[in-house]
């Protein structure tokens, strides 16, 4: 009898066990074909981020002012954003892809602002971010906060400060 009581608990075990081992290991799933459209080859890569680094230098040079480039326009090498923030916008309901802008913030940096995007090319513009601390329990369409609380993804980890120094797209 005492074998008969153990089986059951053994599958909801190892049904459980598959559960956490599928959940720790999903990957977002993705269309080899779709990917071709934008994959171009590390040297292509290293050649696009060297003619960038060369023709803000050659800018540099034709102003009247070398360092107003600098001063009023910041730009990094690249951004890093993790994978929670990418993770939001492609997660946000509609969402097909991503759209990158350039924005410059109130220090003057030139900074990438990522937004989803539908199928349509249409930007979406609501709130990528749950804040817990403003949702109201019971009430499923409420939410605190401003009218217009669309979000946007920014602030990335600009390099020279946050740089793979290893990499040819780092040091082109």
């Amino acid at each position: 009898m005492k074998r008969s009581n153990l089986v059951p608990w053994l599958i909801v075990l190892l049904l459980l066990a598959v559960f956490i081992y599928r959940e720790l290991n999903r990957k977002i799933p993705v269309n080899g074909e779709r990917v071709k459209e934008h994959v171009i080859s590390m040297k292509e890569a290293e050649g696009y981020t060297k003619a960038f680094a060369e023709a803000k230098v050659a800018l540099s040079r034709q102003l009247q002012n070398p360092a107003y480039l600098d001063s009023n326009f910041n730009m990094p090498q690249c951004e890093l954003f993790n994978r929670d923030a990418i993770a939001a916008i492609l997660n946000k309901p509609g969402a097909t892809g991503l759209r990158v802008y350039l924005g410059l913030n109130p220090k003057k940096e030139v900074c990438f602002v990522l937004v989803p995007v539908t199928d349509k090319g249409k930007d979406i513009t609501e709130r990528l971010a749950m804040d817990y601390n403003t949702w109201i329990p019971g009430i499923s369409s409420a939410r605190a906060g401003y009218p217009d609380d669309a979000e946007a993804i920014e602030r990335g980890q600009r390099c020279p400060h946050m740089c793979d120094v290893e990499s040819p797209l780092t040091n082109p």
